[in-house]
């Protein structure tokens, strides 16, 4: 085999199979990645790479001068390219499993292995298909995966959960038990009718998000009770799904919160990141102080010292105070960038918040408060 390729297109194609490929000692034909060019393509490289739960598979465009297959370290290769400081690299294998990189003045060989030892990465027609467009369901994605468990705990919170709750609606939605975080979006349904609610794994979510980061088209979902396929113009993503039911939410979101407050969200931003450098402690705790038109936001007292804000807002309630984790607000302020204000939601100190953003109907946060006793 013999091609030359863009580094950049390389590189970019790189950084998106290499985390999903075993480093374990255990599987090392895992840390290695497909790259083949069938016979009478002229313009066209293909990879591939799996981890037994996730697969990636793709073109992209490349000079060929000779057709093959090699398997090689994804994360060598992908560490070689970044210095190469020419624009193109040419790859070329030889019979003796030996794999020449080469980029201007710069060359390289590294060892590759045996391409049929590779595992076989074919899936199974699936049932049920939608389409919707690239950005739309990274938008869903953004929205929601930050407030998926990260702990092994409760594996059915590992993940976002995708259900259909009437034709050309999806709705996803995670929970860690602590915030939660749930997004709709209009999709185009292929085959829906019946479709079960899925739990998609939070690691094949990464993935998907930057599969899609550059995504201009419209994509598609494909899926069983089992597995998922996610196909873009250039690259197909499968993935496993997690196994066990999501527990239902809906007696979770606030339904009767009667405090509503408005503030500019990049204000608040800057006042929780400012408190909450006062505290050591993994949780950081914030106290909110509610007055009419006015919020103060202030810490704990610490042996660092301690800290508050005071900012304008639009509140006309009773005056209350609530505490929070300071991090779990900011990252639901993180991901709510689409809008220049937050609308929070509240009922009592011990009450759970619910938080909204005013130009988009179609998302809402809740987070759990802390017990406060300063």
């Amino acid at each position: 085999m013999k091609i030359t390729i863009n580094k950049d297109i390389l590189v970019d194609a790189l950084q998106i199979i290499t985390p999903i490929t075993d480093k374990s000692s255990s599987k090392p034909i895992l840390s290695n990645f497909l790259l083949t060019v069938e016979e009478g393509a002229q313009h066209e490289a293909h990879f591939a790479a799996t981890d037994y739960e996730i697969a990636i598979q793709g073109a992209f465009p490349a000079q060929v001068s000779a057709a093959g297959s090699v398997c090689i370290s994804a994360k060598m290769v992908l560490e070689v390219c970044r210095e190469f400081l020419s624009e193109e690299i040419q790859i070329e294998s030889d019979d003796q499993l030996w794999v020449t990189l080469s980029g201007g003045a710069a060359q390289l060989r590294l060892p590759s292995v045996e391409v049929g030892l590779y595992p076989q990465m074919e899936t199974a027609e699936l049932t049920y298909k939608f389409k919707m467009p690239g950005k739309e369901l990274k938008k869903c994605i953004d929205l929601t995966l930050f407030a998926a468990q990260t702990s092994e705990a409760r594996k059915n919170l590992m993940g976002v959960c995708l259900s259909f709750p009437e034709g050309g609606l999806s709705r996803w939605t995670a929970t860690d038990g602590h915030r939660l975080a749930q997004v709709e979006s209009t999709v185009q349904p292929v085959a829906l009718d019946a479709a079960p609610e899925i739990i998609i794994p939070r690691k094949s979510l990464v993935e998907m998000q930057k599969v899609l980061e550059k995504c201009e088209t419209d994509v598609e979902m494909a899926f069983d009770d089992r597995s998922l396929k996610l196909t873009t113009e250039s690259i197909v993503l499968t993935s496993r799904l997690i196994e066990g039911k999501f527990p239902n939410v809906d007696q979770v979101i606030p339904k009767d919160n009667d405090k509503e407050l408005m503030i500019n969200r990049e204000r608040m931003i800057n006042a929780l990141k400012i408190t909450s450098l006062m505290s050591n402690e993994k949780i950081k705790p914030v106290k909110l102080s509610l007055e009419a038109n006015s919020m103060k936001v202030e810490s704990e007292k610490a042996e660092n010292g301690e800290s508050y804000n005071q900012l304008d807002i639009e509140y006309q309630g009773e005056s209350m105070q609530i505490g929070f984790n300071a991090r779990y607000l900011l990252d639901v302020l993180a991901v709510a960038s689409h809008g220049e204000n937050v609308k929070l939601e509240l009922k009592g100190a011990l009450n759970p918040c619910l938080i909204r953003v005013p130009d988009d109907a179609s998302f809402l946060s809740v987070v759990m408060p802390l017990r406060i006793e300063w």
